[in-house]
């Protein structure tokens, strides 16, 4: 006989098609009746609150004199609660925001209690491959799945899951999902043709006689009359005992027969039984594009400020900054980040992400304020301070805002010497918006406000420098060649016939890429959850559609801006008549340094239209049927063409399995001889095309105007989610994205991964004016003209430097961003080190190895 157990639970969406506000106005009543119940009848199993604690902030909100009564029922584990802050998206958000989930989930659920330790996760569309090396580092052995899961990834439902860097979690699917035996009736002889139906679909892929079975559903209300209706069942039929369990007891039996449980390694993608809306990973870029720079503002600018400003006796304000991450995680729910909701939460998802860059760019523009107060000035002159938060020392290129009325100025380093830079761009700038004391004169004050390029050398690790800005002295440049459409160094050739085709030469290989970074505009008949391709698409490049082509240069790189417009319908039915009655204006800047084998582009978009798809294409001309990107803390091998697309119909899967695929911000293809890595700014998409395997299609933007779609060829039956229409999903307006392309000349080597680091972590410059809108006393600290904190010289990448949860330590993080083992390397500080996990826990000194493995992070605790 097969034992089954229940599992009582609800799955709460915060907002989706509803709002926040409406789901907190539920949850008040929601539970209100569950501790009723709870404290009622104390023979009730436990009841799963979705694993999630953001749900027990939300209540308390809007009922905190219920406070003793949670605790206790989460005390005496009645009410099941954690490990996560909210159920996050695993494919789309970064790394820090994953581990941080966990780390506040979990500190979140012990103020109540303790933390559930199952790694729940009902509904993240599609599963990454690092999920167990996440759990594993909170010391979580267990998970619970839905999506991703099929047959064809692994037989059974029941799996020991493996990620690369040797973690592990015994693993359960619901392969039909959380809602499957929802909403049971009270007597036991209405439920039990139900019942015996999901519980044979429960066990059809089952590795042993023991089987989950989920009762509850979206916002669904506890169904406190099922476990007195189970013993009836049990009277009933003799096929299955049925018991009120929970995840923990369920893995308790299943951990002892591990021998019956297969291996499994890699993501789970499969839309076979239940779809994973390939499309989110690039509706409503502009959140995508957001919430990427928040993560990297946080993570690897603030944190690391604060960090280094504390170290020198600043206050390091945690609480603010826990904060920023709380409303961030908000937004990185499936629906939130997917932006497959309805326009109105769309809208406060954005303006979340929208206050956590505005208190975070607040917070590093006074902290770069009480740091400049600091330094004793050695010169004439305003100080730059120069901030490197790498573990390395860094020479290279920074990115420097300044305004001046002067005509003429200088850069210089702290004896004195020139610093090379080059302007980028100029603009008018009305000082009444900078300064506090113009703010309310009648006269416009206006400067020059100037974006320049300087060539830095020497930063210090984890640490700054001070350069010297001297308005009306003279600066030297350098003449350099510029050719028409032309943009060539040492290293790369790049030329643009007269239909604004590109052909990059890398002179190291003399291999040629033709067409590269062409545009091409196709429809979108999808929804908010899948791209979904119209049934005659007409798709329309750029070739040919040149309106402008423009070559500059100085000392430090040469430019070429690329302009053009192309004749493309304006919606669904003009494609469909084939109608050029609206034009898409798109911009491509291309930078080329003097010194460096990689190309920049900056993309502007203007766009007007509606229902369609904006990708550009980078043909690579690499003879592989595989390709690499990039995940959490890792990097992933997936195939250019996913076999299963020969078979889903005929098994009348939920949703094609295209070649349409996330990335975290790198995708690259090669051979021995030849190939492309892409590195992006927050577009966390890419597809091979099925006509041409050997071409990466990284989507800028795609426009659609309705949450769910019925029937559509990629994804056939009803629609997802709801019906509704969703005209800001259309994202009209001007749209930037960056991104830089590396040639291979095969595998890429050191050079090219420090490379790819340092261009996804520019340093940062900021110009000590001692304007401002906001006063702050003096604090009468000093602290020299260049500092650095620690040091680590190793091929890992760099994740963050911040305070410790617990306030006692620094914590600094590295990853292998590589397919294969490298050497750790020493941190190198005056103060001990010892090394940790995601969760800040310290390690033995046995577990401080020399190598790590791919797709395995690396924290070290150092003190204060």
């Amino acid at each position: 006989m097969k034992t089954v157990h229940l599992i009582q639970h609800t799955h709460w969406d915060r907002e989706w098609y509803f709002t926040e506000n409406d789901s907190k106005a539920v949850l008040y009543y929601f539970m209100d009746d569950l501790l009723n119940r709870l404290e009622a009848d104390p023979q009730l199993p436990p009841f799963v609150l979705d694993a999630q604690t953001v749900i027990l902030d939300d209540y308390l909100e809007v009922a905190p004199e219920n406070l003793p009564r949670l605790t206790a029922l989460i005390r005496d584990g009645r009410i099941l609660t954690g490990p996560w802050y909210t159920q996050t998206d695993f494919l789309v958000v970064g790394a820090e925001s994953i581990a941080r989930n966990l780390l506040l989930g979990i500190e979140g659920a012990r103020k109540y209690g303790a933390p559930m330790p199952v790694g729940y996760v009902p509904d993240s569309f599609g599963q990454s491959a690092q999920l167990p090396m996440f759990l594993n580092q909170f010391g979580i052995r267990h998970a619970v799945l839905w999506r991703g899961w099929s047959e064809h990834d692994v037989a059974k439902t029941e799996f020991v899951w493996h990620s690369d860097d040797g973690s592990k979690v015994t693993t359960a699917v619901l392969p039909w999902g959380y809602g499957c035996a929802k909403w049971l009736p009270a007597d036991a002889e209405k439920a039990l043709p139900g019942v015996l139906k999901a519980s044979h679909k429960q066990a059809q892929f089952a590795a042993t006689d023991h089987i989950l079975l989920p009762n509850g559903n979206d916002q669904s209300p506890f169904e406190y009359q099922v476990p007195e209706m189970l013993q009836a069942l049990n009277r009933q039929q003799d096929e299955f005992r049925y018991v009120n369990s929970s995840f923990s007891e369920f893995f308790e039996v299943i951990d002892t027969q591990r021998d019956r449980l297969p291996d499994y390694h890699g993501e789970l993608l499969s839309p076979k039984y239940m779809r994973i809306h390939r499309g989110i990973f690039s509706t409503r870029t502009d959140i995508k594009k957001l919430n990427a720079r928040l993560e990297k503002t946080l993570s690897q600018y603030l944190e690391p400020l604060l960090t280094v400003n504390a170290s020198l006796g600043l206050p390091y304000p945690q609480t603010a900054v826990d904060n920023i991450w709380r409303e961030a995680m908000k937004s990185h729910a499936h629906d939130s980040i997917g932006g497959c909701n309805s326009d109105r939460v769309n809208a406060i998802v954005k303006n979340r992400l929208l206050s956590g860059m505005e208190m975070a760019q607040q917070l590093l523009d006074l902290n770069f304020q009480t740091l400049s107060e600091g330094i004793t000035a050695t010169q004439d002159g305003t100080k730059i301070l120069l901030f490197n938060s790498l573990p390395r020392q860094r020479s290279g290129i920074v990115t420097l805002t300044v305004m001046t009325p002067e005509r003429d100025f200088r850069l210089c380093d702290s004896e004195g010497n020139d610093c090379h830079w080059q302007l980028v761009s100029e603009q008018p700038q009305d000082m009444s918006t900078v300064v506090q004391e113009l703010s309310n004169s009648t006269e416009t004050t206006w400067f020059r406000k100037c974006e320049l390029q300087v060539e830095v050398r020497n930063v210090p690790a984890c640490g700054y420098t001070t350069l010297w800005f001297k308005p009306g002295e003279v600066s030297q440049h350098p003449a350099h060649t510029v050719n028409a459409r032309q943009l060539e160094n040492h290293f790369l050739h790049l030329r643009a016939d007269a239909h604004g085709v590109l052909t990059l030469t890398d002179k190291r290989s003399g291999q040629h890429y033709h067409s590269l970074l062409q545009l091409v505009d196709g429809g979108d008949a999808g929804d908010n959850y899948n791209y979904s391709p119209p049934v005659e698409d007409w798709k329309i490049t750029g070739d040919g559609h040149l309106i402008e082509c423009r070559t500059d240069g100085g000392s430090l790189f040469n430019r070429m801006v690329l302009r053009y417009r192309l004749p493309v319908p304006q919606d669904l039915d003009s494609r469909q008549q084939r109608l050029t009655d609206a034009r898409l204006d798109v911009t491509l800047t291309l930078t080329l340094a003097h010194n460096s084998p990689q190309l920049n582009v900056d993309i502007t978009v203007d766009n007007q239209i509606r229902d369609h798809r904006l990708q550009l294409l980078m043909p690579t001309g690499a003879v592989s049927q595989v390709h690499f990107a990039d995940q959490p803390f890792g990097l992933i091998q997936r195939d250019n063409q996913p076999a299963a697309m020969k078979i889903w119909q005929e098994e009348n899967w939920a949703e094609a399995p295209a070649a349409l695929y996330p990335m975290q911000s790198l995708v690259m293809m090669h051979d021995e001889i030849r190939g492309l890595c892409a590195v992006t700014e927050g577009l966390r998409e890419y597809e091979i095309p099925e006509e041409h395997n050997d071409v990466l299609a990284i989507t800028l933007l795609r426009s659609v105007g309705w949450l769910g779609r019925a029937n559509m060829p990629y994804r056939p039956g009803r629609a997802s989610g709801m019906v509704l229409p969703s005209p800001d999903s259309q994202i009209p307006g001007i749209h930037h994205c960056s991104l830089a392309v590396m040639p291979l000349t095969g595998a890429p080597d050191a050079d090219v991964w420090r490379r790819v680091e340092e261009w996804k972590t520019p340093m940062l410059a900021y110009l000590a004016t001692g304007w401002s809108r906001f006063r702050l006393n003096p604090h009468g600290l000093k602290f020299p003209a260049d500092y650095s904190l620690m040091s680590w010289d190793t091929p890992l990448h760099f994740s963050t430097l911040k305070k410790s949860q617990r306030g006692d330590h620094w914590v600094i993080r590295g990853w292998n961003p590589t397919a294969r083992p490298v050497k750790r390397g020493e941190v190198k500080s005056s103060k001990k080190v010892t090394p940790s996990t995601l969760a800040e826990g310290k390690l033995s000194e046995a577990h401080s190895r020399d190598i790590t493995e791919a797709g395995e992070p690396v924290t070290f605790l150092i003190e204060k």
